[in-house]
């Protein structure tokens, strides 16, 4: 209980975030091992993803009413100890139906886990009444960053995957447990802010859901596909195969941790717009050249493109008038976690009939969509 009272719940918050990202990192890049684990396509790792987002909105759908009953401790506690179980069964694992069930698990814990930490951020923020949440969401993608450098490591030198997974929840169990006991509640909601995600949405809300969904599909399609990317179409091996990752979170850490500064000297409309360009130019670059140079290049682009978009919508979605602040982030984690109902699936048929490297495509499209219904709408940003 000493080391808990040591921990303040800012620095609990940014370790959370940390530690679930970390295994993120691990799974980007074991990808091609589950892959090859299961002996399944393209279309069979999109199945996977389906089934971690479909988990995923599942318990999002019902985050209020479960964090008001059980508190973000305890279902902290509880998430934490099942996601360690989960990943020391992965590696076990070849049956491609039961690693759909633990996709869908694994969706369910990191569904309540996302609002629960993106909560407690907003509280904070509220609190200090300053921009964090982008420097809180650095942490997230540093801790991809971390975990795609040392599972990269782990497989330049063919560790098994078990001793990969148990070295990790070894360390960060305990971690996770003792930073669960610092989180806190919100204070009493006002009953006049909707209580449910099923009400008439504002304007912005909308807007913020679009920008969510593209960013999403951004992000989760480089982590996800990435590693895929450079060993299938940039041909690389070993260490080189996490390069995708690696480059798209050092500049996602980068953007996120200077984000709420550049933020407030451009204002949120004009930060948006250089954000959604750079995104636009690292995709492109990535549809049109095979090299490794310009692999790394273009990841880099795209990853300081997208660190502050969600964390903008999370913030401000947490802020809009007559609603509630676990209902705005609730809406938004929703829309990020259900690009994967559709995308996924999507995303195989394009890299099984295309080519991997056509994988990132619908993701210029979103973002050509997103610029232009920033540009329309400038006014709902002009106060922001």
């Amino acid at each position: 209980m000493n080391i808990v009272k040591k921990i303040n719940d800012t620095w609990a918050c940014r370790i959370l975030f940390f530690i679930i990202a970390f295994y993120v990192g691990l799974w980007t890049i074991r990808i091609p091992n589950i892959k090859d684990q299961l002996s399944i396509d393209y279309l069979g790792v999109g199945y996977l993803f389906f089934a971690f987002a479909l988990g995923s909105i599942v318990t999002m759908i019902f985050a209020s009413k479960i964090i008001k009953i059980f508190t973000p401790k305890i279902i902290t506690l509880f998430v934490a100890l099942l996601l360690n179980v989960l990943w020391l069964l992965i590696p076990f694992t070849t049956n491609f139906e039961i690693m759909l069930i633990f996709s869908s698990l694994f969706g369910c814990c990191y569904g309540i886990f996302e609002v629960i930490i993106n909560l407690q951020a907003s509280i904070i923020e509220k609190r200090y009444q300053k921009s964090m949440m982008s420097s809180f969401h650095g942490f997230f993608s540093l801790g991809v960053l971390t975990g795609a450098f040392i599972t990269s490591i782990f497989v330049e030198y063919q560790i098994h995957f078990f001793i990969n997974v148990i070295c990790y929840v070894i360390i960060l169990a305990p971690i996770i447990l003792i930073c669960a006991l610092t989180l806190v509640e919100e204070k009493e909601q006002d009953k006049k802010k909707e209580q449910s995600i099923f009400f008439l949405w504002p304007l912005l809300l909308f807007i913020l859901v679009l920008l969510s969904i593209t960013d999403a599909l951004t992000e989760g399609g480089i982590d996800s596909w990435g590693s895929l990317y450079m060993r299938d179409f940039i041909k690389v091996e070993g260490f080189q195969i996490g390069l995708a990752t690696i480059s798209f979170n050092i500049f996602m850490v980068i953007g996120r941790f200077t984000g709420d500064r550049v933020k407030d000297i451009l204002g949120v409309y004009s930060f948006l717009i250089l954000l959604v360009s750079l995104s636009l130019i690292g995709i492109t670059i990535l549809l049109n050249f095979n090299t490794l140079i310009l692999a790394i290049i273009g990841f880099a682009i795209v990853g300081y493109g997208s660190s502050s978009i969600v964390p903008i919508c999370y913030s401000l979605s947490a802020s809009i008038k007559g609603v509630d602040s676990t209902v705005g982030i609730t809406i938004i984690s929703i829309a990020i976690y259900g690009v994967f109902m559709i995308a996924p699936t999507i995303m195989g048929y394009i890299a099984n009939n295309f080519g991997i490297n056509y994988v990132f495509s619908p993701i210029v499209v979103m973002f050509i969509i997103s610029m232009v219904i920033i540009i329309i709408f400038k006014k709902e940003f002009k106060f922001k």
